[in-house]
C-alpha cells in the first residue's frame, strides 16, 4: 500500500457517503461486477465522497468496476487522505446510528439526536443516541475497545446525566462479558452485507457465550433497554417473582384537556421511567366534557402550573385511574409531559373552567413616564393571530438573508412596540411562532435577539425551548448548540438551492420523517407542472431531465421512487383519463413506452381491456390523451353551486370523490410529515390545478374529507393559504360539520392549532413489521 498522501492510490475503498462530504448516510459498493451494475443503477460516478465521518478527507471518490478483482472506490489524484479504515465495515457506525434513529421513530421517538464519538477510528469509536423528554434517554452503542476503567468512568459519567442509558456492544469491544456478569446477558449489535447495503442486526449474549441474532426491527423498547425477542420469549434465569402487571393508561389527544385552579401535593416516586415529577391536583375538563377534579403529574424541571391561570396539555399524556383512591379522593390520575398556560381567563372550549383572580400581594406601584404599569399596555394592534403570522413570515426572509433580527425590528413589523410586550408574553409569542415541534423543522426563534447585543441565544431562547418541549434545566453550553444548530437549519432551508439536494437516503426515508427536507408532495406537484408543458409542446422527456428540472440528483432516487412518483403524479386513474407519466421516457430508450411504464401502470391498478390490451396500447392512448388535453385551455364559466356538482368535475375529467379521496390521502401523508399544506398541493395531489377550485369547492371537498373524521380528528384544519395564514372558510367547515362555530379570531386560531396537533398526534409514525427470518449461532 502507498503513502496515503501520495499522487497515485492504490487502497481498496468500500465505503463512502453520498450528497456531500459531511453527510451520515453512509454507501457500500459491492464486491462483484454484476452487483456494481445494479448498484451504479440510477447514480453517477459524482455521487460518493470520503466522508468526514468515515475519517476521510472530504473529497470525491469514483467508483471502480473491475471483471478480474474486486469493486472498490478510489481517490481522485492528487490524494491527500489519512483514512485508516476502508474496509466492508468501515461505515458501520453510521449504518447503526441511521439505523437507531429510524427504529426510534417507530417506536413512537421523534426527537432523536445521533452522535458519532471518534468517527473514523479503529472499529469506529462509538455512537450514541439521545431521545425521549428532553433528550434524557441514551442508547450508548461502544465499537471500540475500552480498558475496563476507561468503560466504568463512561458509565459513571452517562448515569449522571440521563435517566437511562442503554448499552450495546460491537464485536471488539471487550465489555460485553462484564455486561453478563452484572446483568445475566448483554446487548450486542453487528452488521452484515445484505445486496447493496450493511444491516444492522441486534444480539442477546449469555454466561456460556452463546449469542441468539435477531434483525433490529424485529426487537422493542423497554426501560431495561433493547428487548430482542429472545428476551421476550425467555426471562432471565433467577427471576422468582412474576413482573409487575403493566398499568392501564390510556392516551390522550394533545389540546383535548385544559385544567386550573392546580395546588401542588406531597412529592410521589418518580415516574415509572425513572423520571423525577410533580403531583398537582387541579379542575380539570376534557373537550365536550363535565369538569372533574384529577391528580395530575409534570416533569419535576417543569415551572409550576399558577392555579389562576388557564393551562392546557399540549404535550403527550395519559389518563390512568387511581384504583387504591378514597372515596373523596380524585379517581383519575394524568399524566404529562408539559402544559402551556393560555393568554385569556377562560376559553369556549372549556366554558366551565373560571380560574380564580389573581391575588395581589402588594399595591402596584405608582407609574412613572418611563415604565408604564402592566394594566395600561395596549393591546397587539393586529391581534395575536395576524402578529404570529408576520412574526413568522419576517423571519423567514431573516433565514434567507442569512441573518438575526433584533426583538424591537420584529415587533415594529407587527406595528407594535417592545413596551406593549411583556417578558412573558414575548416568550410565549415566540414560541407560538415555533408551535408545534416537528422533526427537522426549524425554531425561527433562534433568529431573535435583544437590540445591541452579540449574535448569541437571546436571554429568554432557554424558555422558548422549553415551551418546545426541551429539558427545562439546560446547561448553557446545551442552549448554545441548539441555538447554532437551529440557526443553521433555518438558512439550509431557506437557500434558493432546493432542500432535496442534501444528505438524504431517498425518499423512502423522507416517508418516515427522517429527511424532512424531502417533500414528495411537492415534488409530484412540480412533475405534475412540468409534465403539463411538455404536453403542450406534444413531446416526450428524459426522466433524468425531468429530475435536473427540479434540481434532483438522480442519484438520491431508486427505481422503486419513480415508480412511484411517476404514479402519483396520475393519481386517481380511471380508464380513459390521460397519463402524464406516459410522456416519461428512459434514457437512450428505442421509441415508444418507458421500461417502466407498465410498472406505473400495474402501480395505478389498470388491467388490460379491449381498447388497451398491452402496455403498449395503453401508452399510445394516454400520449393522444395527453397532448388532446394539453391543447386546450379549460374555460371555467361562472355557474351556480347546483350546476358546480352536476357540471365542474365533468368538465375537468374527474369526479368530486376521487377528488376527496385524493385530498384526504394528501392530508394524511401531511399530518404523517407534521406539517400544513397549502392549496397547490392538494390539488396536484388530484391532478388538478388550484385555479380549478373555487373557494366554494374546496369548502365542500374538506367538509367531505371529515365527513366522518378519520379518528376523530379534523384534517382540514391542516389547510392553509398563502403565508400559512388560515382558510377564511375554516369556520364555515367547522358550521356544516356541526362543531362549534363563530368564534372570535383568537379562539378559532386556538382551536386550528389544538385540532393540528390531534391530527399530527394520530398519524404520527407507525412501526413496520418486519420479514428478516432469526437466526442464531
Amino acid at each position: 500500500m502507498v503513502s496515503p498522501t501520495s499522487e497515485e492510490d492504490t487502497r481498496k475503498v468500500q465505503t463512502a457517503v453520498i450528497g456531500q462530504a459531511e453527510s451520515d448516510w453512509p454507501v457500500f459498493l459491492p464486491y462483484d461486477h454484476d452487483d456494481f451494475d445494479r448498484f451504479m443503477r440510477g447514480r453517477t460516478r459524482d455521487d460518493f465522497y470520503c466522508g468526514v465521518l468515515l475519517g476521510g478527507c472530504g473529497k470525491k471518490l469514483t467508483p471502480k468496476r473491475y471483471t478480474e478483482k474486486k469493486c472498490h472506490f478510489a481517490h481522485r489524484p492528487p490524494v491527500h487522505c489519512r483514512r485508516t479504515e476502508t474496509g466492508e465495515a468501515s461505515a458501520d457506525h453510521l449504518y447503526i446510528g441511521q439505523a437507531l434513529r429510524r427504529w426510534l421513530l417507530r417506536q413512537g421517538y421523534q426527537d432523536a439526536e445521533v452522535t458519532y464519538l471518534d468517527p473514523g477510528s479503529l472499529h469506529g469509536g462509538a455512537v450514541e443516541v439521545r431521545f425521549g423528554q428532553g433528550r434524557s434517554r441514551l442508547i450508548r452503542v461502544q465499537l471500540a475497545r475500552l480498558s475496563l476503567r476507561e468503560g466504568q468512568e463512561t458509565r459513571k459519567r452517562l448515569a449522571d446525566r440521563h435517566t437511562h442509558v442503554h448499552w450495546a456492544y460491537g464485536p471488539y469491544c471487550g465489555l460485553s462479558h462484564n455486561e453478563v456478569d452484572a446483568a445475566g446477558h448483554a446487548i450486542r449489535i453487528s452488521c452484515r452485507t445484505k445486496g447493496e447495503t450493511r444491516e444492522v442486526y441486534i444480539g442477546t449474549q449469555y454466561s456460556d457465550n452463546s449469542l441468539a441474532w435477531s434483525a433490529l426491527t424485529e426487537c422493542r423498547l423497554s426501560n431495561e433497554g433493547i428487548i430482542t425477542p429472545r428476551l421476550d420469549a425467555e426471562p432471565p434465569v433467577g427471576s422468582t417473582s412474576p413482573p409487575a402487571p403493566t398499568p392501564v393508561a390510556f392516551p390522550l389527544a394533545p389540546g383535548t384537556i385544559a385544567f386550573t385552579a392546580a395546588t401542588e401535593l406531597p412529592a410521589p416516586p418518580p415516574d415509572s421511567d425513572g423520571t423525577p415529577v410533580r403531583l398537582y391536583e387541579a379542575d380539570l375538563q376534557p373537550l365536550g366534557s363535565a369538569v372533574v377534579r384529577a391528580r395530575i403529574t409534570l416533569p419535576h424541571a417543569h415551572p409550576a402550573p399558577p392555579p389562576h391561570q388557564l393551562h392546557v396539555i399540549y404535550s403527550s399524556a395519559h389518563l390512568l385511574p387511581l384504583t387504591e383512591a378514597a372515596p373523596s379522593e380524585p379517581a383519575w390520575l394524568i399524566r404529562a409531559d408539559g402544559a402551556s398556560p393560555l393568554p385569556q381567563q377562560t376559553d369556549s372550549r372549556w366554558p366551565d373552567l373560571c380560574p380564580a383572580s389573581q391575588p395581589s400581594e402588594s399595591p402596584a406601584p405608582t407609574p412613572t413616564t418611563t415604565e408604564p404599569p402592566t394594566a395600561a399596555l395596549r393591546r397587539l394592534p393586529l391581534g395575536e393571530a395576524e402578529t404570529l403570522r408576520v412574526f413568522r413570515s419576517k423571519l423567514e426572509l431573516v433565514a434567507r438573508a442569512r441573518g438575526i433580527v433584533n426583538w424591537e425590528t420584529l415587533v415594529s413589523h407587527a406595528g407594535a412596540t417592545p413596551a406593549d410586550i411583556t417578558p412573558e408574553e414575548r416568550v410565549r409569542l415566540l414560541i407560538a411562532v415555533d408551535h408545534p415541534r416537528a422533526d427537522g423543522k426549524p425554531v425561527l426563534s433562534a433568529l431573535v435577539k435583544p437590540a445591541l447585543a452579540p449574535d448569541a441565544p437571546a436571554p429568554y431562547f432557554a424558555d422558548i425551548l422549553a415551551g418546545l418541549g426541551w429539558r427545562y434545566d439546560l446547561s448553557e453550553a446545551k442552549v448554545v448548540e441548539i441555538w447554532e444548530r437551529e440557526r443553521r437549519t433555518a438558512y439550509a432551508l431557506a437557500e434558493s438551492t432546493p432542500a432535496w439536494q442534501q444528505p438524504s437516503a431517498g425518499l423512502s426515508e423522507a416517508k418516515t420523517g427522517t429527511a424532512p427536507g424531502l417533500n414528495e408532495v411537492r415534488i409530484v406537484a412540480r412533475f405534475r407542472e412540468h409534465l403539463e408543458l411538455v404536453a403542450r409542446g406534444h413531446g416526450i422527456i428524459k426522466w433524468s431531465t425531468l429530475l435536473k428540472k427540479q434540481h434532483i440528483s438522480p442519484s438520491t432516487l431508486s427505481d422503486e421512487d419513480r415508480v412511484r412518483l411517476l404514479a402519483a403524479v396520475d393519481r386517481s386513474y380511471v380508464p380513459g383519463r390521460r397519463m402524464l407519466s406516459a410522456l416519461v421516457k428512459a434514457d437512450g430508450q428505442t421509441p415508444g413506452p418507458a421500461p417502466f411504464f407498465g410498472d406505473v401502470l400495474t402501480e395505478l391498478g389498470w388491467t388490460p381491456d379491449a381498447a388497451t390490451p398491452t402496455v403498449e396500447a395503453a401508452w399510445r392512448a394516454a400520449v393522444d390523451r395527453a397532448y388532446a388535453r394539453g391543447a386546450q385551455t379549460v374555460t371555467v364559466t361562472p355557474t351556480t353551486p347546483a350546476e358546480e356538482d352536476r357540471v365542474r368535475w365533468g368538465k375537468l375529467g374527474t369526479t368530486k370523490a376521487a377528488v376527496v379521496v385524493a385530498v384526504r390521502r394528501a392530508l394524511i401523508d401531511a399530518a404523517r410529515r407534521q406539517v400544513c399544506v397549502g392549496w397547490h398541493t392538494l390539488a396536484a395531489a388530484a391532478g388538478l390545478k388550484p385555479t380549478d377550485l373555487t373557494a366554494r369547492a374546496r369548502e365542500a371537498i374538506l367538509v367531505s374529507v371529515d365527513s366522518p373524521p378519520t379518528y376523530g380528528v379534523l384534517l382540514s384544519s391542516l389547510v392553509v393559504a398563502s403565508e400559512h395564514t388560515p382558510v377564511p372558510y375554516f369556520d364555515a367547515i367547522l358550521k356544516r360539520l356541526g362543531r362549534p362555530h363563530g368564534l372570535r379570531p383568537i379562539e378559532l386560531g386556538q382551536l386550528r392549532k389544538t385540532e393540528q396537533a390531534r391530527a399530527f398526534a394520530a398519524f404520527s409514525a407507525a412501526a413496520d413489521t418486519a420479514d428478516d427470518p432469526k437466526e442464531r449461532t
